[in-house]
């Protein structure tokens, strides 16, 4: 992963990722549905733990969800103070969410309310739905939303409340449907992901990291950009621009940095281990454990196929396998930069 790739949040994802896969092996046993929370912190907040099925309605409303900000403080009461702020610098219906989302974290429901109906925007209209959402009698705001949502198809806030509305009523199948297409049509975006997190709620937010089997100086996306595009027959110049796209969220991008690398070095392990994260699908993760196990079985001194391996079991909760991946590249690459890599990883998950 390149060092100087960072979050939408901000934050450094390495130090994201120490945080997330703390979370991972803390929360193994519980399968819920996760509301991304309204906070700005780009943490998901479990707000309950159902059935696989997800055959039973959640008890409450479902929460507004906008794109995390790193600026914003983490209490509740002085984060309405900073949204409010924030929305007099930068007035529009971004900031009029962000500012209900606030409002309805600090119990101001009603300050929300006025705020989300004094607006003609569909964004604010499907916001107000779900601050009007009744877990006793939903139908009403699901029909407003479903309205909402057919008059506004290419707003993601839009599409993503109405399918994150139908998860909380019990309407799986449809939620999911809603959320795809949410998914589909804008993969890397925040609502894309978000919305691909919802479908998937037993796995961890996000996507697997890709990380570099040599540290490398700190470098922005541009710079490896253009040294990848000054030097196209240099396969790690193509695999160091790869990383950085995985860490940016640029994933498909990042697939054909790795392809550019293997038309150069056809049986380079690291860019066909780049490949397979950069295409990791939450649908098929069958399909990249398929990939990536014959590469780790025909390269057990290459240490990068199996730390990767270590991390996509991370994503199916499996962190005992995983903690034996991780010892196991530590045994056969002692000294590897990757080996570095995991023994920080197992200090993290360790029971």
């Amino acid at each position: 992963m390149a060092s100087s790739s960072e979050s939408r949040t901000g934050v450094p994802r390495g130090r994201l990722l120490a945080v997330l896969i703390g979370g991972v092996i803390a929360a193994a046993a519980v399968v819920g549905l996760a509301a991304l929370a309204t906070q700005d912190s780009g943490k998901p907040a479990a707000v309950a733990t159902v059935s696989r099925a997800f055959s039973d309605p959640l008890p409450g409303q479902p929460t507004i969800v906008v794109p995390p900000l790193a600026a914003a403080p983490e209490g509740v009461a002085k984060r309405v103070v900073w949204a409010e702020a924030h929305r007099q610098s930068q007035p529009g219906t971004e900031s009029d969410l962000r500012l209900a989302a606030a409002q309805v974290a600090a119990g101001q429901l009603a300050a929300a309310q006025a705020l989300l109906s004094a607006s003609d925007a569909p964004s604010a209209q499907a916001a107000l739905a779900l601050t009007q959402y009744d877990d006793g009698e939903p139908a009403t705001s699901l029909a407003r939303l479903a309205a909402i949502a057919k008059a506004a198809p290419n707003e993601p806030f839009v599409q993503f409340s109405y399918g994150e509305a139908l998860l909380w009523a019990g309407q799986r199948a449809a939620g999911e449907k809603v959320l795809r297409g949410v998914r589909d049509t804008n993969p890397e975006t925040f609502y894309g992901i978000a919305a691909d997190d919802l479908i998937h709620p037993a796995m961890p937010s996000g996507y697997p990291p890709f990380m570099l089997a040599r540290a490398v100086p700190s470098s922005s996306l541009a710079v490896l950009k253009d040294l990848a595009v000054a030097a196209p027959n240099d396969a790690q110049a193509q695999v160091a621009y790869g990383a950085a796209l995985i860490g940016a969220g640029r994933r498909s991008a990042a697939s054909d940095a790795f392809d550019a690398a293997l038309a150069v070095e056809p049986r380079l392990v690291e860019a066909s281990v780049g490949k397979i994260i950069a295409n990791y699908a939450k649908d098929n993760p069958a399909g990249s454990f398929g990939q990536i196990g014959p590469l780790v079985r025909d390269n057990p001194a290459d240490p990068s196929p199996r730390l990767h391996l270590a991390l996509m079991l991370l994503w199916l909760r499996d962190a005992d396998t995983a903690r034996a991946e991780l010892r196991q590249v530590v045994s056969a690459a002692p000294n590897s930069h990757l080996a570095r890599v995991a023994k920080q990883l197992l200090a993290t998950i360790e029971p």
